[in-house]
């Protein structure tokens, strides 16, 4: 596919836009590519969340972070240039059942937003009402409020209280009245998708986590992306059983 734009939206966060042939009907909130970068030297794909598809403009958006040689090299990648892309991969976040007259919660944090915008569109678009509870470490770092905003009722936190309630997403959430969602829909570091886990365990909500793990193939071949199940019986790879999973099944 084709790098039609490219751009920052926080610091060490870019907004890459791809153009041309892609599967656009398999894929759906929570699906991921894994991108090849255009250098010989990085041998292994990077998986990348899908964070919007516009299949009429054959354009797919991905949101990232740039941590290492790789990312960086992607950044330095102009506009014009050619990727190989591989999916889409992953199961996605199970969507398909889902009522107009329904409840849902949206739980994020840092890169586990980007996938949560697609959700939260293709929510709005059953009908659902939509709660987004989102944290970052300052108001530097936040992206994506325009798309939560438009989809529904957007909570926003910040570690240091520059912007929003101060605090982390899970104490946000404990300052709202009570509500009955009927999904919660989950995606970040484990820490809060622990916290999410415990918080609704006591619930009648459907839980459903998108895990982030390091992966080599994004297949299935290489099994190192393997999470557990609680009884202990099953192991899952993230990449092809996931990256989404029921959330009181998994095991993080």
């Amino acid at each position: 596919m084709r790098i039609i734009a490219q751009e920052e939206l926080a610091p060490s966060i870019y907004r890459i836009v791809l153009y041309g042939k892609f599967d656009y009907a398999q894929a759906r909130p929570g699906c991921f590519v894994m991108l090849k970068l255009p250098d010989g030297t990085y041998q292994l794909r990077r998986p990348l969340a899908i964070a919007a598809l516009a299949p009429l403009q054959e354009t797919i958006t991905l949101i990232y972070r740039v941590v290492g040689d790789g990312t960086h090299l992607l950044q330095q990648t102009a506009v014009g240039a050619q990727l190989n892309i591989l999916g889409p991969l992953g199961n996605g976040f199970p969507i398909e059942n889902v009522e107009s007259t329904e409840n849902v919660l949206l739980v994020g944090g840092g890169t586990g937003v980007p996938p949560l915008m697609l959700l939260a569109q293709a929510l709005k678009d059953k009908g659902c009402k939509v709660t987004t509870a989102i944290g970052f470490r300052t108001a530097a770092l936040i992206f994506g409020e325009k798309e939560f905003e438009d989809n529904g009722q957007l909570l926003l936190a910040t570690d240091d209280g520059s912007k929003g309630f101060q605090g982390n997403v899970g104490q946000l959430l404990a300052t709202q009245p009570e509500q009955t969602y009927t999904k919660v829909y989950a995606c970040g570091p484990n820490g809060l998708l622990q916290m999410v886990q415990t918080r609704f365990a006591g619930t009648t909500a459907e839980i459903y986590l998108s895990l982030e793990s390091r992966m080599a193939c994004g297949v299935g071949a290489c099994e190192g992306c393997v999470v557990s199940t609680k009884d202990g019986t099953y192991n899952k790879r993230v990449c092809v059983e996931g990256p989404v999973f029921n959330g009181r099944e998994v095991r993080l």
